[in-house]
């Protein structure tokens, strides 16, 4: 879903340098640049297994190790696509100042087009996981993701309202109004995955574990009546989280691991984690 959005946002922009000057080729091979960018930047940080696909209209980023990334790393290699398109930019603009030509205007225009666009902080775009990476520096991944959709579903809303504007005004923005619709259709399936995003990461960190040989732990303490969801939802990427169960008197009644709040939704749903613990004592007698 992720990937067919964001091909459909680049058509979208596609679509508005082509109505610029007739010149879709250059607009394409740009974007197929960009997400090289992308792909290059990663492959400096070690992750070697993503590829690049060349589709009809445009280019689509697959990178499976991207959720091994630090912050950092993600913050870089999101960057990078538009960093490059920008700084072409203003190559362009500086070249056609002293040399007037409506081939190297259209560079400039495509590539501060895709630069901007794309920092744009609405998912799936870069700017989207950039601001995703910086808050989940500084929060729980769950809370950095419903903000990061909060954002996401607001931009899609402004287009929206634009593209209904100008279409009230009798001039139909064709591309507004595929922007706004896969952003806040992405927005709303990002937000139906958020829980799965976690527990497939917590699955993953096993081989992650083994193949750096540590990783960093998160300790949290917890109240006994909340449920395993709420737990869940504050489970920390990248990182090995432990939870620290207390009582009304802040007494210390268990401790569960990441692992088990995965088992115990599965094996009983959403009990408090009091119930649990219960459940783990009595399963180890």
């Amino acid at each position: 879903m992720g990937d067919i959005c964001k091909l459909i946002l680049t058509y979208g922009l596609l679509i508005a340098a082509f109505t610029f000057n007739g010149n879709y080729l250059i607009a394409f091979i740009i974007v197929i640049l960009h997400e090289y960018t992308h792909y290059f930047t990663a492959v400096c940080f070690g992750y070697k297994d993503g590829k690049v696909k060349i589709l009809p209209f445009g280019a689509s980023l697959q990178l499976p190790g991207i959720d091994e990334a630090s912050v950092k790393e993600e913050i870089i290699i999101s960057l990078s696509g538009p960093i490059m398109n920008l700084v072409l930019a203003v190559i362009f603009y500086a070249i056609n100042i002293h040399y007037k030509s409506e081939f190297i205007e259209t560079l400039f225009f495509t590539n501060l087009c895709l630069g901007v666009f794309n920092l744009l902080p609405a998912l799936p775009l870069d700017g989207g996981r950039i601001l995703r990476a910086i808050l989940s520096a500084r929060t729980v991944y769950r809370r950095a993701n419903i903000i990061t959709i909060i954002v996401s579903m607001t931009i899609g809303g402004m287009f929206i309202l634009y593209y209904l504007f100008c279409f009230f005004k009798g001039h139909i923005n064709f591309t507004f109004g595929i922007i706004a619709f896969y952003i806040i259709m992405y927005s709303i399936k990002e937000k139906e995955r958020v829980a799965y995003i976690i527990m497939s990461d917590i699955i993953k960190k096993k081989f992650r574990f083994m193949k750096r040989g540590y990783i960093e732990n998160k300790s949290l303490s917890i109240y006994c009546k909340e449920g395993l969801l709420k737990a869940l939802g504050l489970v920390e990427k990248n990182k090995y989280n432990l939870f620290t169960v207390l009582d009304d008197d802040l007494q210390v009644i268990g401790i569960i691991y990441e692992s088990e709040v995965i088992e115990g939704i599965k094996n009983y749903g959403n009990i408090s984690l009091e119930e649990y613990i219960g459940h783990l004592q009595k399963n180890s007698k």
